[in-house]
């Protein structure tokens, strides 16, 4: 619910903010315009004159100061400002970064492997998403996101019922992979170089984990998944973002397949024995819009 109300929070803000702006010359004149993209050598602007409604721009050296949002109140209909819905529609996004499993290791591992489960819950991302924004605030697309995280420990061992210990090595390769469609909310700055978002998204998420307890196996599952974005791009041109953002993956693996090489088998866990997917995700990435 706290989620859905953020969203709607997001959305509502987004669509009811137009006020009027304010642009003084240098000559102490004042416009009362809607200012629709201010650029190194000019600021476009939209403003009523008598009864017209007019659009133009002037060079930032005639400008003594400008403010946005200055009167609560615009004279010029959305309809009626050039440039007001020529905002863009695609963004690609490519993260990487730091990740870090949330579940609590299971009272059930013994003592000596607890430190070993516990660097093996941090890890790294990479992957992107593809947005389209059908309104400037609103946006569908889709994510794949792959998260890594790897283990060993050398000189452990095996003893079966006659006491016989066997010597080797154990270690993971964990792979997590997510991939779906997502919903997108989109708040821009003023000049519309810098965006806040949040996504959304429901999707298939893969686990893999090439496993070695002194011989090897394989550990393969799915369940579907949950993920969650809090990010602001910044604009470093026209086209081009540097975007920081913090994820939240969750899901839940119920049952995987086991397979030692020779035999593969399907492995129902039971309730309090489940595999929580739970994690963070603090990334960094460019943003191409367009």
């Amino acid at each position: 619910m706290k989620i859905l109300l953020i969203l709607a929070v997001i959305i509502l803000m987004a669509n009811s903010i137009f006020s009027q702006d304010l642009i003084v010359t240098n000559d102490a004149d004042s416009i009362n315009c809607k200012i629709t993209k201010v650029k190194t050598d000019n600021i476009y602007f939209t403003f009523k004159y008598k009864d017209e409604i007019r659009s133009t721009l002037l060079p930032m050296s005639k400008i003594k100061t400008h403010q946005f949002d200055y009167f609560q109140t615009s004279e010029v209909p959305k309809d009626k400002v050039l440039g007001y819905e020529n905002y863009q529609h695609f963004r690609i996004a490519i993260n990487g970064g730091f990740s870090y499993q949330t579940a609590k290791v299971a009272e059930s591992v013994p003592n000596d492997f607890k430190d070993y489960i516990n660097e093996l819950k941090s890890g790294y991302h990479f992957g992107g998403d593809f947005t389209y924004y059908f309104t400037e605030p609103l946006g569908i697309g889709f994510k794949y996101y792959i998260y890594k995280s790897s283990n060993s420990l050398d000189n452990i061992y095996l003893e079966d019922i006659n006491g016989t210990r066997t010597y080797g090595k154990m270690s993971d390769d964990l792979t997590i992979s997510f991939i779906g469609p997502s919903f997108s909310t989109r708040l821009l700055s003023h000049n519309k170089s810098n965006a806040f978002l949040t996504n959304l998204s429901f999707g298939y998420m893969g686990y893999s984990n090439d496993k070695v307890i002194i011989h090897n196996y394989k550990m393969t599952g799915s369940t579907l998944g949950l993920s969650i974005d809090i990010g602001y791009d910044i604009g470093l041109s026209e086209n081009l973002s540097l975007g920081f953002q913090i994820s939240f993956l969750s899901g839940t693996l119920f049952e995987y397949d086991w397979n030692n090489g020779s035999k593969k088998e399907t492995i129902n866990l039971e309730e309090g024995e489940y595999e929580s997917l739970n994690r963070i995700d603090f990334s960094i990435g460019l943003r191409f819009n367009k």
